[in-house]
């Protein structure tokens, strides 16, 4: 089974001709900026494909310092050197300028000088690449992992937190008709109460305040919510939104409650869902 990733993380690779250093962070969606010298500008849309290969989401901060270059080569573009000398020479005779045009003259023309271009190492460019993205891959699943663990820690929190709720709605329902009958004998007094009236008043608050649907779709969401946490390696958005389904539940929950036991154990339920979803929203 692939563990889930955290975006966040860190990888660095290094031949003797290059030095890759990736930093990842959280993202929506996949991101990636490369940071390279001009002489590897061509090699950019390869890197970012192999990157996209391996990662889904988060922003992805690739930096590749400039090599260190041995010898220098100068090339000198002769024709235009020539073409340079021959139109300084003509410029002279026209306007009968005494000077000579000599090499001082020409040379200060910098555009016919050339630096040979440097002599890529593709290979070893691409293997401190592939060892920077394999320590990144590590590094977002250690951290992934601690991250699984404290979701399941919370989740375990929240079906507590779910079950008391069920354990007050039982203990709501069982005093509904005798909470009714003594407001309404503080209202009446002596007057005498007629008991299947009472049973009907006390059935329509009870399921004016029901929550049975919500619970039931909670424990569903639940469930699925612990599936696609051993799924695969990209859950984040998945998660994300089953937590919203939890609480759209648990706030209607929150507004039916006529029940303070149950009102603070929403609280609680809420608080952890709110912890789970900043911990989502770390994972690919």
């Amino acid at each position: 089974m692939i563990m889930p990733q955290s975006m966040t993380g860190y990888g660095r690779g290094q031949t003797d001709s290059f030095k890759v250093e990736i930093r990842s962070s959280n993202h929506k969606n996949i991101d990636i900026s490369v940071n390279l010298p001009y002489y590897l500008f061509s090699h950019e849309p390869e890197i970012k494909k192999i990157v996209k290969n391996k990662f889904n989401r988060g922003r992805i901060e690739i930096f590749i310092p400039k090599q260190e270059i041995g010898t220098v080569k100068l090339k000198v573009n002769k024709s235009l050197a020539r073409e340079y000398f021959n139109a300084l020479t003509s410029l002279k005779e026209e306007l009968s300028i005494s000077d000579n045009v000599g090499i001082e003259m020409v040379a200060s023309q910098r555009d016919i000088f050339l630096l040979d271009e440097q002599e890529i190492d593709s290979n070893g460019l691409y293997s401190a690449l592939e060892t920077a993205l394999e320590e990144l891959s590590k590094s977002r699943s250690q951290e992934g992992s601690n991250l699984v663990q404290d979701i399941n820690e919370r989740v375990r929190l929240v079906q507590d937190g779910i079950a008391a709720i069920e354990q007050k709605r039982e203990e709501f329902a069982n005093s509904a008709k005798e909470k009714l009958m003594e407001r309404l004998r503080e209202f009446l007094g002596e007057i005498e109460l007629d008991e299947i009236r009472l049973i009907q008043e006390a059935a329509v608050m009870i399921e004016r305040s029901d929550i049975t649907e919500e619970i039931v779709r909670i424990h569903s969401h639940l469930k699925h919510f612990e599936e696609v946490l051993k799924s695969d390696d990209s859950i984040g958005k998945k998660m994300d939104f089953i937590l919203q389904e939890l609480r759209r539940e648990i706030n209607t929950i929150g507004s039916k409650a006529q029940n303070y036991g149950i009102s603070n154990k929403v609280v609680d339920v809420k608080h952890e869902l709110e912890k789970i979803r900043e911990q989502v929203q770390n994972l690919q």
